[in-house]
């Protein structure tokens, strides 16, 4: 396979979800020790269910209210608030300066950074929950009504539409010759990135909500039929399984050789990359759906409360109780966790 690359940004950012598109999870990061106290508080006014990211100082956090935040990191301020014409379960992303984000509405909005004014939207025929990537310019996501978009990021004018078997609620890993999704009628996709036309699609039991993530040539990504797989990333043939207690919607983080995903058994896995070997589980809840994010020798882990268990023996090292959330992933910056509750609240502890 044909080396292809994702675009990083620099490790102060956190501007798509799990930090960047090669979904590593934040482990350039520092926040080992346990955090002492908030920094701040800020109400967002409705439900936060997707993750918030960090760019150049400023938090972008969207609610279910139709509201895209954007916050300063350092005072919890509010710097500009934008209105969406639906409800918002979609995690932002940047790209040239834009915050993208889907809607209940069908629609991605592309909003400028600085101003929060809108830049362009993009509909879709159902709702948007995915978080848009992008990639070389072009921005990808894809829809409940089954069809995965690629829109120009400039202009968010439509390059191509194509039609899987079902909904999709899974956020693209793409690269630079690849898009890599699951889908709800149960299979993997692969899709060429320049006309999205279908290169494999490998079956599983049952529909994916999970994101993927590619690692040392492979696809690793849950599903609901309780086996996480990994599967060869140019053919779709599957190398792996490993079976849980029961369905997974947690999206994986990859440090090294060990790929981290929960489950909604409770319990938080980690498993050799190349051999789907247990290194380690630990229990972190009644139901854990939200992706892991990796510190500095830890994993947090959001599951009613912020858990870290330690990275290489899966032991708790400690545990936050604020930002009850079961969707978001904490954002690690520094010494600061940036976590969004399920009430609504953002918080900054340090």
């Amino acid at each position: 396979m044909k080396n292809e690359t994702v675009q990083r940004p620099h490790s102060a950012d956190w501007p798509t979800l799990l930090k960047d598109n090669a979904r590593s999870g934040g482990q350039a990061q520092h926040a080992v020790h346990a955090p002492e106290r908030a920094l701040w508080q800020y109400r967002a006014g409705g439900s936060a269910r997707s993750s918030p990211i960090l760019f150049e100082g400023v938090l972008f956090v969207t609610s279910v209210d139709g509201m895209l935040h954007a916050i300063d990191a350092a005072t919890g301020i509010a710097k500009w608030k934008f209105r969406a014409e639906g409800q918002v379960h979609s995690t932002p992303s940047l790209c040239a300066g834009r915050v993208l984000f889907g809607c209940d509405d069908g629609k991605v909005y592309a909003v400028d950074r600085h101003a929060g004014t809108k830049v362009w939207e993009t509909s879709a025929g159902a709702e948007v929950w995915t978080s848009p990537v992008s990639c070389n310019g072009v921005v990808f996501f894809g829809s409940a009504d089954a069809k995965v978009y690629a829109v120009d990021a400039a202009s968010g004018r439509t390059r191509w539409v194509e039609e899987l078997g079902g909904r999709i609620y899974s956020t693209i890993y793409a690269t630079e010759r690849h898009l890599y999704l699951g889908c709800g009628d149960a299979r993997v996709y692969c899709l060429d990135t320049t006309s999205g036309k279908v290169v494999w699609s490998t079956p599983t039991g049952n529909g994916i909500d999970s994101s993927p993530a590619v690692a040392g040539g492979l696809v690793l990504i849950g599903s609901e039929d309780f086996f996480f797989y990994a599967m060869d990333a140019n053919t779709g043939e599957v190398r792996w399984k490993y079976e849980t207690g029961l369905g997974i919607a947690s999206s994986p983080a990859v440090s090294g050789d060990v790929t981290i995903f929960g489950s909604k058994d409770g319990f938080l896995y980690a498993l050799e990359t190349q051999t789907g070997h247990l290194r380690w589980k630990a229990a972190a809840g009644e139901l854990v759906t939200a992706p892991p994010v990796i510190g500095e020798g830890i994993v947090c882990i959001q599951s009613g409360g912020t858990l870290a268990f330690d990275l290489a023996t899966g032991k708790l090292v400690w545990r936050a109780a604020l930002g009850g959330s079961l969707q978001s992933v904490p954002v690690l910056a520094g010494d600061t966790i940036y976590l969004a509750s399920l009430g609504g609240e953002i918080y900054a502890l340090e």
